[in-house]
Formats: structure tokens, C-alpha cells, sequence
């Protein structure tokens, strides 16, 4: 006998796979959504280190070397290139135990001591610092330290002419001390009107056989006694109200400069076989950013133990302004390492001074 169900029996279970399905199509809408809320956000881990170092030039490396050496798990950020702008120097004759050596051969021997040493140097760029928690935030990740050392160096600031970076590989300097000796006894000019520009020409003046000095204002912006001094050289010559409208090099050696004076609209041009600039640097935002004291310049302000204002954040090199050489760069990353190296060693006898306690 075949037997038919009613159209009552078979309604119960038409309705179920309709829930059923309304369920799975509500679920995956819920899905769908949460993934796309996911998307782009970045799981952030919170790693630990003992010492944060903020730049990978001379005075960051040799920082690294040290805490190192100190038994400091040492962490050293770098935003571009390992060695900053000593990396782009041809020529060092001025750092003690070489008679000659390319920047980059000197950084990375740097770089290899500092690894060696127990560093660790990771590429990525610090955007800001949590003075409260310690906490160094990078592009990828989160670290947590006990003490911070910026040695980011300094950003001179450029002239803005369309072929500048090609003249950076034929002539043009932002550092008088370093290149000038390059071109002892030759015509040279140099842009500026500071401080830096006033002892930059005075040096020059003791290499060059002439220095052209260009500054867009009537006057130099320092103080008489440094005037004075700056234009006791014969062998200076201003060349003031003017700017830079072009420079011209053949054969990948700079030839000559076009002047524009803007208080006669006069044109002229001159012959140097190199240009060297010093008209300030960029301010430096990661500092500003946390609190940290600067000058006018821009640079860091630290006391004799390469502290900042904030406790537990040094700042070595460039970054803090003055002479601006790899040796003093060194010096100062030697002198941030050792204070922030006893700092952190305080810390940390006192955080575990703190964990026994507690447990007792």
C-alpha cells in the first residue's frame, strides 16, 4: 500500500530549511562585515627591550657598541639607510686611526662592531614616543624600554634648485669642515648668513684661495664680533641681497653659479669649483612631538651627561646641534650610552628590589 503524506506533514520541514537558511545568509552578512571592519588594522605587538636607540649613524652605533657591551638588550632603529649621512660621505682624511676611508666602509665597520657586540638594528621608522609608558612606536610594532637615545642626526636644509642632487656628486656640500680640504686652494662659494654659514666661511677662508659669500639678507645674522671677524679674511667676498638662480655643471664638476642681486635685479655669474650650503636645518618633529626641549635651531637641548629634559631620554650627535663631525658624534654617543646605561641599571635593580618585596 503506498502511503501519502498530507501538505501539513511536509510544511514543518519546508519551514525549518527556510530558518535555517535565513540563519547562514544572516551569518555570513555578520562575517563579511567583521572582515572588512578587520581589514587594514595591524595586530600590534608590544616588544621588549632594555635600550631604545632612535638613529643608525656614527653617534647611534656607537651608543649601540657600548650598552652592548653593558649587557643591555639594545635596540637600534634606523628609518633609511644604516650610517645616515656619513654614509654619503667620498672621502674621510679627519677620523683618527684611517689616513683615508669612504663613508660607507666606515659605517658598516661600525655596524658589524655593534651586532657583534649583541646589538640589534632593525630598518623601520619611530613615529612617535609615550614619555608615560616608555614606549617606542614604529611603523610595525610597539617597543617598551627603559631609557631612549635619539641619534637621529640632522636635516640640512636645501637650496631647492631643480639639479641639486646631481650637484651633491659634483660639488655642492652641506659640510664645510668635511669637504672643504677637498678643494684647498681653489674659488669656492658659500651660502648662508648664520652662525654656522659665519664659522663655515671663516674656515674656508684658511682653505680656498677665494670664498664668495651669498646671503639673501643685507647683513649677516650674528652678532658684530663675529662680522668682524668673518670679514677679516681677504680672501672673503660677500655678495649679499642675492640668491642662487642656477648652477651650472659639465663633465660632473660644478663650473659656475648665476646670481641674482634682488635689490638692483642685477644678473651675474661666477666661476667656483665648489658650493657649499649652510642655511639651517629642519626641524626635528619626533622631538616636539614629545615634549623634548629644543633651541631655535632646532636641535636638542642636553646637559654634560647628554640628558633631555625628559627623564630617561638622551640624545646624541647631529641631532643635539654644535660642531658637527663624526668624531664629536662619536664622542657624545659614548657619553649618552654610559649615563642611559646606568640609568636603565638603577631601574632595573630597583624594579626587582620592588618584585621581592612583594612577594615577601
Amino acid at each position: 500500500m503506498q502511503i501519502y503524506k498530507k501538505n501539513s506533514d511536509i510544511k514543518p520541514v519546508n519551514d525549518q530549511v527556510g530558518a535555517l537558511r535565513s540563519k547562514l545568509i544572516i551569518f555570513h552578512f555578520l562575517y563579511v562585515l567583521i572582515v572588512e571592519q578587520l581589514k587594514g588594522i595591524m595586530i600590534t605587538m608590544v616588544q621588549e627591550t632594555d635600550l631604545a636607540i632612535i638613529g643608525g649613524g656614527p653617534a647611534g652605533l656607537t651608543a649601540a657598541i657600548y650598552t652592548a657591551r653593558m649587557g643591555l638588550k639594545t635596540t637600534v632603529f634606523e628609518a633609511e639607510a644604516i650610517g645616515g649621512v656619513a654614509r654619503t660621505t667620498e672621502k674621510i682624511e679627519n677620523y683618527p686611526g684611517f689616513l683615508s676611508i669612504t663613508g660607507p666602509e666606515l659605517v658598516d665597520k661600525m655596524k658589524v662592531q655593534a651586532e657583534h657586540c649583541g646589538a640589534n638594528i632593525i630598518l623601520d621608522t619611530v613615529g612617535s614616543i609615550d614619555r608615560a609608558e616608555m614606549i617606542v612606536n614604529t611603523s610595525r610594532d610597539q617597543w617598551k624600554t627603559k631609557a631612549v637615545i635619539i641619534a637621529t642626526g640632522s636635516k640640512r636644509r636645501k637650496l631647492g634648485l631643480s639639479n641639486e642632487k646631481e650637484l651633491e656628486e659634483s660639488g655642492l656640500s652641506y659640510c664645510a669642515v668635511c669637504d672643504g680640504p677637498l678643494h684647498r686652494g681653489k674659488i669656492v662659494a658659500l651660502v648662508g648668513g648664520g652662525s654656522t654659514a659665519a664659522h663655515d666661511a671663516i674656515y674656508l677662508a684658511g682653505v680656498a684661495r677665494k670664498v664668495f659669500l651669498i646671503h639673501e639678507e643685507d647683513k649677516l645674522d650674528v652678532d658684530e664680533d663675529l662680522t668682524n671677524q668673518v670679514f677679516s679674511y681677504k680672501e672673503l667676498e660677500p655678495m649679499f641681497n642675492s640668491t642662487i638662480e642656477e648652477a651650472i655643471s659639465k663633465h660632473n664638476s660644478l663650473r659656475k653659479l648665476v646670481i641674482r642681486n634682488h635689490k638692483t635685479n642685477e644678473i651675474s655669474e661666477i666661476r667656483v669649483k665648489a658650493l657649499f650650503v649652510a642655511i639651517g636645518e629642519d626641524p626635528f618633529k619626533l622631538a616636539t612631538l614629545t615634549g623634548i626641549e629644543t633651541d631655535g635651531s632646532g636641535s636638542i637641548k642636553v646637559n654634560d651627561d647628554q640628558a633631555t629634559n625628559i627623564e630617561g631620554i638622551y640624545a646624541a650627535g647631529d641631532v643635539t646641534g654644535g660642531i658637527k663631525q663624526i668624531g664629536t658624534a662619536v664622542g657624545e654617543g659614548v657619553v649618552a650610552a654610559m649615563k642611559a646605561g646606568f640609568f636603565v641599571k638603577r631601574k632595573k635593580r630597583l624594579e626587582k628590589k620592588m618584585e621581592e618585596n612583594s612577594v615577601n
